[in-house]
C-alpha cells in the first residue's frame, strides 16, 4: 500500500482512537465493513489532552490515514522497538504477533522531548510521519527533522536474534555512534519514573486523607458516587490512566526496591474499592430491566441518567482492571500481598462485564426501547455504549496478554472463557455500517484471540473449551449461526465455526523452535534421525488429538443414545455436516492444512461406524453421506491432477528411490506454500499453519533419510544393523514413512543403489530451508509467492497425503451398505454412490458395485429401487458402454409394482432411446414404452403416450420441408418430399414401429398401438395433432417405398435390399401395413390398388403374405379414392378365385372382402349369389343323401369348404334385405327357399353339427353357427342351438368345446362393438321416441340380452370346460370369456371368483395380469361380498396347479414362473396378490390368514381314503407353502397366523393325537385288521398336522419371533406394538419350507410300513414338544420310558395351551 502524507493532525488523532488489531486476528476474516476491524486505544498524555471524535466515518480522509496506520504499524520493524529494559512477554507459539502496538508509541511518546513540549496534535502528527519515513528506507533511517530531536531506531541481527538500538539521533550521526548514550540512561529514567510515580501517589493520598474529613471538598483526583455502593469516593479514570503511564517505564525491581509495601497495598486497596464500586452499579440488572420496554414507550429520565451513570463506573472498573493486567504481565507489585485476590476480582469483574452486558447489548431485541436509545447515535446513551465496548475491548486483550504468561489460574481462566465463548457467538442485527459495527466485531474477535492464546498454552483446557463452543453454538437459533460468514479465495465462503475451530487445532502445533532443532548441523547419525523423526511426529500429534477429540464429541451427540433421540441430535449432526462440508471447501487452501487433518480423522471415524452392524441407523446415514462427499472430493482433485500433470511433471512422495528433479519439484512446492504464509504472519492468516506443514514434510523426509542411512548401514555390514531394525518398526506405524519399513533385504540393496549423497544432499538442503523458515515464522517477510502458486502448490502436496489414498476404502464402504438391512441406508448408499460416480464413472464398471446394483434394483422397498433408477439413469444414457451393461437390469424395471419407480425408467429409456442407434434395443424400448400405455396408473399412461409421441411422431417442418411443400404433396407421397435425413430418420422410426409389431405378434399389441395412434391424431394441441398425422403419412409411405425396394431386391435374388432398405422385407412390410390399415384406413387406402398383384399370385405367395393383404384390402376397401372400374373388376375376380382352393384362414379373410366389394362398390350381385346358391344347394343335396339313409356323394373337405362359404356370405350379406329391396336380381335364391336364407341356412348346419359327422365337419358347421348367431342372435337361444352347444362343451373333444368358447367370444365382442356404437350414436345426436317399442314391438331389445341369457345358462360349463384339460388355447378362450363376463357385467362376479383366483396363478403373463387387474376392479366395487370364496378360489387354483403340473408331487405353493422378483432371497407367493388386496383392513387380512389356517385343518371322519391320499395333503401342502412365501409387512400378521397354526393343532391335533394313542393299545393284537379305512385317514391326517408344526417352526425362525411372544398373543387386543414392522432374516434354505422333519408331506405313504412310520413320528413329534414345554410333567415322565397310557388313571387330556408350545426342533435336539 502506498504511504499517504497527512497534513491534518486532528484526523490523525482521531484516526488513532481505534488501533488496528490485526496483528492478533487474521485480515481474512469476511467483514461486512469498510476497513478491517480495529480496537481503541488510551492515547491521553495529560489529563486535558482529549481525545477527538471523528464526525463521519466514511470521511475519505480517514481511509487514507487508516492506510497510513496499518501500513506502518503492521510492518515488521515496528514490532522490534523496545523502549524499556524488560523483556518483552513471549510471544505465542501460534505465531500470532502479539506485542502491544500502544504501549510502544505512548512510551516513545512520552520520552520525547518534543512531545513533552509541545503537547498538541502537531506534536503526534510529525511523530508519524517520521516513524513512517524511517521504515521506508529499511535499516537506514532517516534524520529527524532540525526542529524535533527523534529517537532514531536500527536493526541488525548478529546471528543469535535481532538486536535492537536506539538513540537520540543527529544529523550527520549514524545509530551505532548514538546507541551508547540512550542504553546508559535507560536505568536512570526507571528511577526518576519511580520518583514521579511516588509523588503522584502521595498526592493521591493526601487527596483521599483530605477528602475523608472535609465531605464538602472537591475531588480532583477521585470522583464521588453517592448513589452507587458504600464507598461513595473512588478514583478517577484520568487517574487509573496516569498511574498507569507512571508505571509503565518502571522496572519490576526498582518498583519493588524504592516502593514501600504499605503504600502499594494502599494503592492496591483503592483499586479494589473502585473494583467493587463498579460491581455495586449492577449495570447487567439495568439493562435486563431496559429490555422490558417496549418499543414506543418513552425511557423514564431517571433511569436513563442512572444508567449512564452505570456505565460510567463499569468503564472506570474495567480501566482499573486494565491497569492489573499490565501490572502482572509486566511483574510489577507482585510481593504486595493483596495482588493475587485483586486480580481474581478483576478476572470476575471481567467476566460478569462480558457475559451480563456486552452480551445482552449485542443481542437486544430491536422491538425494545433500549435498543433505540443505545443504537441511535442522537441519543446521548449511545455515545456511553460506544465507550463501554471500548474498555470492555481493551480489557480483553490485556487479559490476553497475561494468559501467555501463565499468571491466571484454572479458577480464573474457566469463567474468563465461558465469558469469552458467549461473546464470540453473539450477533445483532441492530448494528449499521462504520466505528461501531468494528468496534462490536472487535470485541468478538478479541474474544477469540483470548480464547485461542488459552487453548494454545493450556493443553488440559482444551477438551472443555471445545466442547463449550459446540454446545454455546448449538443454543443460538439457526438464523445466528450462519450470519458470520469466511470468505477465502475463490469467491467461496465458509461458517465462522469452522475457522475458529480450525485454528484452534493448528494453534496446538508445537513451536518452530522445537520442530526444527538439529537441522542447522547439517547431516545426522541414524539415530539422531530417530529421535528427530519422534520429535516431528510429536508436533503434530496435539493437533491429531485434539481434532480426533472433536470428531468424536460430535460424533457421539449425533447418535441416539437409550432408543431415545433429542432435538440436539439433529443439531449436532447439521453442525457436523456443515463443518465437515466446509472443511472439504478449505481442501488445498494453504493456509488451512488442519482441514485435510480433519477430513482425514473424520474418514477414519466414518469407516468404523459403517463397518459396526450396532451403530445408529441416523449415524450410518451421516457417514455415508460423509464418505460419498470425501470420496467424490478425492475423485475430482485426482481428475484435475491427471488432466493437468500427466506429463509426469506433478509431486510424488519423497522416498529413497525418487529422483533429484522430483525432491527439487516437492522443496519448490512446500518452499511456495511456506513463503505465502510467511508474509502472512503479521495479519494471523496462517496461525499454526506454518509449523504443521513442517511437522509432516520434515517427518516425511526424516523418515527418508533414516531410510537411506539404514540402508547404507546395512550394506557397509554397519554393527549398528540391530538398531536400525528395532527402530524399523517404530516407523511403520507412522503413515508418513509409507510402507518402506516393510521392504525385505533385498529392497534395502536397492535402496541403497539408489540413495546416493547428492539426494541425501538435497533433503537436508530442503530440510534447512524448513528451519530458516522456522525460525522466522513469526516474522513478516517480504515474498515473491501469490496465493495462486501457493495454492496449486499446497493442492499439489495434498495429493501426497494419506486422505487421498482412501478412495477405494470409501467406495468398498458404500458399495457394501447397499446390502444393509435398512430401507434408508440402502436408499443413502446408492445416493452416495451416485455422487461418486458423478466424479468418477468407471466405478460403476466394477463388478461388485454392478452386483450390488443389480440386486437393490430388485429390492422390495420402491424407494431404493428409484434410487438405483435414479444412480443408472444419470450415466446410462450419455455412456454406451454402461448402457450395454446396465440396460437388461434396468428396462425390466418398466415392470415395477412401484409407479415412481416406472416413471423414473420410461424417462430413461427415452433418453436411451434418443441416443442409441442399436435397433434392437430401440425395438425393446418401444415394446416396454407401448404396453405402458395400458398402465394401471394414470400418470404413467399419459407419461408413455407424450413420451412415444415425442420419440415417434414428432416432426420438424423447418428441418424438412416447408408446410407448402408439404401441403402440395398431400394426395401423394409425402416420403418422398423429405430430405435425406429427414428420409433417414424417419426410416428408422419405421425400422423400430415394424420392429415393435413384428416381435410381439398379439391382439393385444396391436390394439395398443392403434390406442396409441388414435391418441396421438387427436392429441392435446392442433399442432402437434397435425404432425402426428403427417407422420403417420409419412411412415405408411415410407412402408410402401421399402416394400417396393424388397420386392426388386427379392426379383434379382438378393437377400437384402439397399442399404436404406436394410431390416425390411415383403413379409415384414405387409404385416405393419396390414396393422396400420385399421389404424390409418385413408393413408393406407392410397396405396392400396398396388398390392392388387399379390392376389394374382395367390397360388405362389405365402399363406402369412396373402392374409395380410387380404386384411389390408378389408380394412381400406371403401377408403381407396376413386377406384377404377377395371382395377374392381381386377379385383372382385380375383378375389373369386381365391374362394376355390383357399384354406380356411383364407377364406374367412376373402369372403368379408368380397361381400364389401360386391355390396358397396360394384353391385355385381349375381356373382355372390350365384356363390352362395350353389354352396346352399350342394348342402341340402347332402343332407336329404345322408336324411335318407345314404353315404354322402361330398368330401368332408369340399363339405367343409361349403359350409364355409354359405356361411360367411350369410354373416357378411343380408340376403334377405336384398331380396325384399331388389326381387328381380335375387330371384335365384327362391329356388333354394322362400322364406330366410338365415334360418334355411342355420337348419342345414345344425344337421351338419349333429354327432353323426364327421369331426371336421361338426367343427365346422359349430363355426358357421356361431356366424349365424352374430347375424341373427335369437337363433342362438333356440332349443336346437342350445342342445348343440350342451352336447359340445359337454363333450369329449376339446375342439368342439373350443370353437364353442370362440362363438361365445366372438359373440360377446361383436355385441360389445354394437352397443359402443349404439351409445356413440345416441350421444351424437337426440335420442326419439321409438314408437314400435311403446306399442310392444321389442325385438331389438330381446337380442341385445341375448348375450347375458347364454352367459348365464352356460357360464358354469364354460368354466369347467377351461378347467377340464391342459389344453392352452382352450384356458386361453375360456378366460377371455370370463373377462368379457365380469367386465359387460353379464353374470353375478362371485361365480366367476373361485376360477378368476386360479387363473392370477397362471404362469402366462397375460392371463395372470389381466386376471390380477380383474380381480383388484371387482374387489375395489364389491369389497363387502367378492371375498365370501376366497376358499373355493384358492382350492380351484391348487387344482389348476394340479392340471398344468400333472403330478401332485410337482404342485408348490411358489410362484416360480414371476418375472420380476424383488426379493432374491425368498421364493414368491402364488397366492400373493390374493393376501395383497386383504392386506389394507386388517379384520378383512386375519380373516383370510384364518381361512388359510383352516384350510389345512383335517377332519379324519368326513372325509373318503381316496380323495384324501390323492388330494389333500398335497393342498395342505401347497397352502402351507403360500403361508411361508406371503409378504408379511407387519409382526402383527406373523402373530395372527402362528396363533390360528397353534390353535388348530390344539383341537384337531389334540383329537388325533388321542385316537393314534388309542389306537396303538391295540395294534398288536388286532394285527392288519386294525389297519382299516379310518386308520389309514388318521395316519394321512398327522401329515396334515406335522405340515402345520414345520410352518410354525419356519415363521418363528424367518421373523425372529420368540415362543414366549407366540403363546402371550391374544388377537382380540389392539395390535399396539405389534404394528411393528416385520423384518424378514434371510437363511441358508433361500426361504423355503424344508419338509425333513415331515417327509411324507412330499411323498405317498405306498405301505404299510410307511404309515407306521408316520405315526410314531407324530407321537414323537407331540410327545416331545410337551416335554420341552414343561407343560406336563406325567407325560414328561411317560416320555422318557416311551409308553403313553392317555387312559390311564392319574392321567389327563392336553389343553390347547400344551400344546401351543409344540416345537420342532425341541423334536430334532430329543431325537
Amino acid at each position: 500500500m502506498k504511504p499517504i502524507d497527512v497534513e491534518e493532525p486532528a484526523d490523525t488523532r482521531a484516526c488513532l482512537r481505534y488501533w488496528p488489531v490485526t496483528s492478533a486476528i487474521p485480515l481474512d476474516m469476511s467483514l461486512e465493513t469498510q476497513f478491517e476491524a480495529v480496537a481503541p486505544m488510551d492515547m491521553s498524555l495529560e489529563a486535558g489532552f482529549e481525545l477527538l471524535s471523528l464526525a463521519d466515518a466514511n470521511d475519505p480522509v480517514y481511509a487514507g490515514i487508516q492506510a497510513l496506520v496499518q501500513e506502518v504499524f503492521h510492518s515488521d520493524d515496528i514490532q522490534k522497538i523496545r523502549l524499556k529494559e524488560q523483556p518483552e512477554p513471549k510471544i505465542p507459539s501460534s505465531c500470532t504477533a502479539n506485542i502491544d502496538h500502544e504501549d510502544a508509541i505512548y512510551a516513545l511518546a512520552l520520552h520525547h522531548p518534543a512531545v513533552n513540549a509541545k503537547p498538541t496534535d502537531d506534536a503526534y502528527a510529525e511523530l508519524f510521519s517520521y516513524i513512517r519515513k524511517s521504515v521506508e528506507t529499511g535499516t537506514q533511517p532517516l534524520p529527524p527533522p532540525n526542529e524535533i530531536a527523534m529517537p532514531a531506531v536500527n536493526y541488525r541481527d548478529d546471528g543469535a536474534g535481532t538486536r535492537i538500538d536506539g538513540a537520540e539521533a543527529k544529523p550527520g550521526k549514524s545509530a551505532d555512534e548514538i546507541a551508547g548514550p540512550l542504553l546508559d540512561i535507560r536505568a536512570s529514567d526507571s528511577l526518576l519514573n519511580i520518583e514521579a510515580l511516588e509523588e503522584f501517589m502521595t498526592e493521591i493520598f493526601s487527596e483521599e486523607d483530605e477528602l475523608a474529613d472535609d465531605s464538602d471538598g472537591k475531588p480532583v483526583l477521585f470522583q464521588r458516587i453517592l448513589d452507587i455502593g458504600v464507598l461513595p469516593l473512588v478514583l478517577c479514570k484520568h487517574s487509573v490512566r496516569r498511574i498507569r503511564a507512571l508505571l509503565e517505564p518502571c522496572a519490576a525491581a526498582h518498583l519493588s526496591k524504592h516502593v514501600s509495601s504499605d503504600r502499594l497495598n494502599r494503592l492496591v486497596g483503592l483499586l479494589v474499592a473502585a473494583i467493587q464500586t463498579a460491581k455495586d452499579a449492577s449495570l447487567a440488572s439495568m439493562i435486563k430491566d431496559g429490555m422490558l420496554v417496549d418499543r414506543g414507550t418513552e425511557l423514564v429520565t431517571a433511569y436513563c441518567e442512572r444508567l449512564e451513570l452505570a456505565m460510567s463506573v463499569t468503564c472506570l472498573g474495567l480501566e482499573v482492571a486494565v491497569l492489573v493486567f499490565h501490572m502482572v504481565a509486566q511483574g510489577k507489585a507482585l510481593h504486595v500481598s493483596s495482588m493475587g485476590d485483586l486480580l481474581h476480582d478483576c478476572v470476575a469483574f471481567l467476566k460478569e462485564c462480558l457475559l451480563d452486558c456486552v452480551v445482552p447489548l449485542l443481542d437486544m431485541d430491536p422491538e425494545c426501547e433500549l435498543a433505540h436509545a443505545v443504537f441511535n447515535r442522537s441519543q446521548p446513551l449511545h455515545g456511553q455504549m460506544c465507550t463501554l465496548l471500548e474498555a470492555a475491548l481493551a480489557t480483553t486483550n490485556s487479559v490476553t496478554a497475561i494468559t501467555a504468561q501463565h499468571a491466571l489460574c484454572e479458577e480464573d481462566i474457566v469463567p474468563l472463557l465461558y465469558a469469552s465463548i458467549s461473546v464470540m457467538f453473539c450477533s445483532s442485527a441492530l448494528l449499521s455500517s462504520g466505528i461501531e459495527s468494528n468496534l462490536f466485531e472487535s470485541v468478538r474477535r478479541s474474544s477469540q484471540s483470548l480464547l485461542r492464546s488459552v487453548f494454545e498454552l493450556r493443553a488440559d483446557q482444551r477438551p472443555w473449551i471445545l466442547e463449550e463452543i459446540l454446545a454455546s453454538l448449538i443454543k443460538l437459533p439457526a438464523q445466528k449461526r450462519v450470519q458470520s460468514m469466511h470468505r477465502i479465495a475463490g469467491g467461496k465462503s465458509v461458517q465462522f465455526i469452522t475457522v475458529l475451530l480450525l485454528q484452534l487445532l493448528q494453534a496446538t502445533a508445537q513451536s518452530p523452535e522445537d520442530l526444527t532443532a538439529g537441522f542447522e548441523s547439517g547431516a545426522l547419525s541414524a539415530k539422531e534421525y530417530r529421535i528427530l523423526l519422534q520429535r516431528h511426529k510429536k508436533a503434530v500429534s496435539m493437533v491429531s488429538s485434539s481434532a480426533d477429540f472433536t470428531i468424536r464429541y460430535m460424533i457421539g451427540r449425533c447418535a441416539k443414545r437409550e432408543s431415545k433421540g433429542t432435538a440436539n441430535e439433529a443439531e449436532f449432526r447439521a453442525l457436523l455436516e456443515l463443518f465437515i462440508n466446509d472443511c472439504v471447501v478449505l481442501l488445498g487452501h494453504p493456509q488451512w492444512p488442519a482441514a485435510e487433518l480433519v477430513v482425514r480423522i473424520y474418514s477414519l471415524h466414518i469407516l468404523e461406524v459403517l463397518d459396526d452392524d450396532k451403530s445408529d441407523v441416523v449415524l450410518k446415514a451421516l457417514a455415508l453421506e460423509s464418505a460419498a462427499q470425501i470420496a467424490s472430493h478425492i475423485a475430482q482433485s485426482q481428475r484435475l491432477h491427471d488432466s493437468s500433470g500427466g506429463d509426469g511433471s506433478g509431486l510424488e512422495w519423497i522416498s529413497p528411490s525418487s529422483s533429484l528433479e522430483s525432491i527439487s519439484r516437492f522443496q519448490t512446492a512446500t518452499t511456495t506454500i511456506l513463503e505465502y504464509l510467511q508474509a502472512k504472519v503479521v495479519s494471523g492468516e496462517s496461525t499454526g499453519a506454518i509449523p504443521l506443514y513442517i511437522g509432516n514434510w520434515a517427518a516425511m523426509l526424516v523418515a527418508t533419510l533414516l531410510k537411506g542411512s539404514r540402508s547404507e548401514s546395512s550394506s557397509d555390514n554397519d554393527a549398528d544393523t540391530g538398531d536400525s531394525g528395532a527402530d524399523n518398526s517404530d516407523l511403520g506405524s507412522d503413515d508418513s514413512d509409507s510402507d518402506s519399513d516393510s521392504d525385505s533385504d533385498n529392497d534395502q540393496k536397492d535402496v541403497s543403489s539408489t540413495f546416493d549423497i547428492h539426494k541425501r544432499k538435497a533433503i537436508e538442503e530442503c530440510l534447512q530451508v524448513y528451519a530458516a523458515i522456522a525460525h522466522r515464522s513469526t516474522k513478516a517477510m517480504s515474498t515473491t509467492a501469490s496465493y495462486t502458486s501457493a495454492a496449486e502448490a499446497a493442492r499439489a502436496t495434498l495429493l501426497l497425503q494419506p486422505l487421498y489414498r482412501s478412495f477405494d476404502m470409501l467406495l468398498t464402504r458404500v458399495t457394501l451398505a447397499l446390502g444393509a438391512s435398512q430401507v434408508a441406508l440402502r436408499s443413502k448408499a446408492l445416493r452416495a454412490l451416485n455422487q461418486i460416480a458423478l466424479h468418477r464413472p468407471p466405478v460403476l464398471y466394477q463388478a461388485n458395485v454392478k452386483y450390488a446394483i443389480n440386486h437393490r434394483l430388485q429390492d422390495s422397498s420402491p424407494q431404493v429401487r428409484e434410487a438405483a433408477i435414479d444412480l443408472i439413469g444419470k450415466h446410462i444414457a450419455h455412456n454406451p458402454e454402461l448402457t450395454d451393461q446396465y440396460y437388461e437390469f434396468i428396462s425390466v424395471r418398466v415392470l415395477d409394482k412401484g409407479s415412481s419407480v416406472r416413471r423414473r425408467v420410461m424417462r430413461i429409456l427415452a433418453d436411451i432411446y434418443a441416443l442409441s442407434e442399436n435397433i434392437e434395443q430401440l425395438v425393446d424400448i418401444g415394446i416396454r414404452l407401448l404396453q405402458r400405455t395400458n398402465d394401471d396408473e394414470r400418470t404413467i399412461r399419459e407419461l408413455a403416450f407424450k413420451t412415444l409421441q415425442e420419440l415417434w411422431f414428432s416432426y420438424s417442418r423447418s428441418a424438412d420441408a416447408d408446410e407448402e411443400t408439404v401441403a402440395a404433396e398431400t394426395a401423394r407421397n409425402v416420403f418422398n418430399t423429405l430430405s435425406p435425413d429427414g428420409q433417414k430418420e424417419m426410416l428408422k422410426r419405421v425400422r423400430v414401429m415394424t420392429g415393435v409389431v413384428e416381435a410381439v405378434r398379439s391382439h393385444e399389441l396391436v390394439d395398443l398401438m392403434a390406442s396409441l395412434f388414435e391418441h396421438v391424431s387427436s392429441g392435446p394441441s392442433q399442432s402437434e395433432a397435425e404432425d402426428a398425422q403427417l407422420v403417420i403419412r409419412c411412415v405408411i409411405d415410407a412402408l410402401f417405398e421399402q416394400l417396393l425396394r424388397a420386392e426388386e431386391s427379392a426379383a434379382d435374388g438378393l437377400d437384402a435390399g439397399t442399404d436404406i432398405a436394410e431390416g425390411f422385407s415383403v413379409a415384414t412390410c405387409l404385416r405393419f401395413i396390414s396393422t396400420l390399415s385399421s389404424i390409418a384406413p385413408e393413408a393406407v387406402g392410397l396405396h392400396a390398388e398396388s398390392l392388387s398383384a399379390y392376389l394374382k399370385l395367390s397360388k405362389t405367395a405365402e399363406q402369412d403374405t396373402l392374409a395380410n393383404v387380404l386384411v389390408i384390402f378389408g380394412n381400406t376397401l371403401l377408403k381407396i379414392p376413386h377406384p377404377g372400374a377395371a382395377f374392381l373388376r381386377s379385383l372382385e375376380d380375383d378375389l373369386i378365385s381365391l374362394l376355390s382352393s383357399s384354406p380356411q384362414n383364407i377364406l374367412a379373410l376373402a369372403v368379408p372382402c368380397m361381400c364389401d366389394l360386391i355390396e358397396k362398390l360394384t353391385r355385381n350381385h349375381v356373382k355372390l349369389i350365384r356363390v352362395f346358391r350353389s354352396c346352399v344347394l350342394q348342402l341340402c343335396r347332402e343332407q336329404r343323401v345322408i336324411s335318407g339313409g345314404g353315404k354322402g356323394a361330398l368330401t368332408s373337405k369340399n363339405l367343409m369348404r361349403f359350409i364355409i362359404l354359405a356361411g360367411l356370405s350369410c354373416r357378411y350379406f343380408d340376403f334377405d334385405k336384398h331380396r325384399q329391396r331388389q326381387k328381380e336380381h335375387f330371384r335365384e335364391l327362391d329356388q333354394l327357399a322362400k322364406g330366410s336364407m338365415v334360418e334355411l341356412l342355420n337348419e342345414l348346419l345344425l344337421f351338419f353339427a349333429r354327432p353323426i359327422h364327421s369331426a371336421p365337419v361338426q367343427l365346422a358347421a359349430i363355426q358357421m353357427l356361431g356366424q349365424l348367431h352374430i347375424k341373427r342372435p335369437r337363433l342362438a337361444v333356440e332349443p336346437q342351438a342350445r342342445a348343440m352347444m350342451d352336447r359340445a362343451l359337454t363333450g369329449d373333444s376339446a375342439s368342439h368345446q373350443l370353437q364353442v368358447l370362440r362363438n361365445f367370444l366372438e359373440f360377446l365382442r361383436t355385441d360389445a362393438k354394437r352397443l359402443a356404437a349404439q351409445e356413440r350414436d345416441d350421444r351424437s345426436k337426440e335420442r326419439e321416441i321409438d314408437a314400435k317399442a311403446l306399442v310392444g314391438n321389442t325385438g331389438g331389445m330381446s337380442e341385445a340380452g341375448v348375450g347375458a341369457s347364454l352367459m348365464q345358462t352356460y357360464l358354469d360349463r364354460i368354466i369347467g370346460a377351461t378347467f377340464a384339460t391342459n389344453a392352452a388355447p382352450l384356458r386361453a378362450a375360456g378366460f377371455e370369456v370370463i373377462s368379457l363376463v365380469l367386465e359387460q357385467g353379464l353374470a353375478h362376479p362371485l361365480k366367476c371368483m373361485p376360477a378368476l383366483i386360479a387363473l392370477s396363478t397362471s404362469s402366462d403373463p397375460y392371463i395372470r395380469n389381466k386376471a390380477l387387474k380383474l380381480h383388484q376392479e371387482l374387489s375395489f366395487k364389491h369389497a363387502s361380498f367378492i371375498h365370501s370364496r376366497d376358499l373355493e378360489g384358492v382350492r380351484k387354483a391348487y387344482e389348476y396347479q394340479l392340471l398344468v403340473r400333472g403330478q401332485t408331487e410337482d404342485v408348490s405353493g411358489y410362484d416360480s414362473s414371476a418375472d420380476l422378483r424383488d426379493r432374491p432371497d425368498r421364493p414368491a407367493a402364488c397366492l400373493q396378490f390374493l393376501y395383497s388386496l386383504s392386506r389394507s383392513r386388517r379384520t378383512r387380512r386375519n380373516e383370510l390368514l384364518t381361512m388359510l389356517v383352516k384350510a389345512c385343518d383335517f377332519d379324519a371322519g368326513t372325509a373318503a381314503y381316496s380323495d384324501a391320499n390323492s388330494t389333500d395333503i398335497p393342498f395342505v401342502r401347497f397352502v402351507a407353502e403360500n403361508i411361508s412365501a406371503l409378504e408379511f409387512k407387519y409382526l402383527d400378521e406373523v402373530l395372527h397366523t402362528i396363533y390360528q397354526i397353534s390353535s388348530v393343532i390344539a383341537s384337531s391335533g389334540l383329537n388325533l393325537y388321542q385316537q393314534i394313542e388309542t389306537d396303538a393299545t391295540h395294534e398288536a393284537s388286532a394285527g392288519d385288521d386294525a389297519q382299516g379305512a379310518q386308520w389309514q385317514q388318521a395316519t394321512r391326517a398327522s401329515v396334515c398336522i406335522g405340515i402345520l408344526f414345520v410352518l410354525r417352526e419356519f415363521l418363528k425362525s424367518h421373523y425372529g419371533v420368540s415362543e414366549s411372544r407366540c403363546t402371550s398373543y391374544n388377537p382380540g387386543e389392539a395390535a399396539g406394538a405389534r404394528d411393528k414392522a416385520a423384518a424378514w432374516h434371510a437363511q441358508d434354505d433361500g426361504g423355503r419350507i424344508d419338509w425333513g422333519p415331515c417327509p411324507y408331506a412330499l411323498q405317498r405313504m405306498e405301505s404299510t410300513a410307511d404309515c407306521i412310520a408316520q405315526r410314531q413320528r407324530f407321537r414323537r413329534m407331540m410327545a416331545e414338544s410337551l416335554v420341552a414345554s414343561e407343560e406336563s410333567p406325567v407325560l414328561a415322565a411317560n416320555a422318557a420310558a416311551d409308553r403313553f397310557a392317555p387312559d390311564a388313571p392319574g392321567d389327563e387330556l392336553l389343553n390347547a395351551e400344551d400344546l401351543e408350545m409344540l416345537s420342532v426342533d425341541d423334536l430334532d435336539e430329543a431325537g
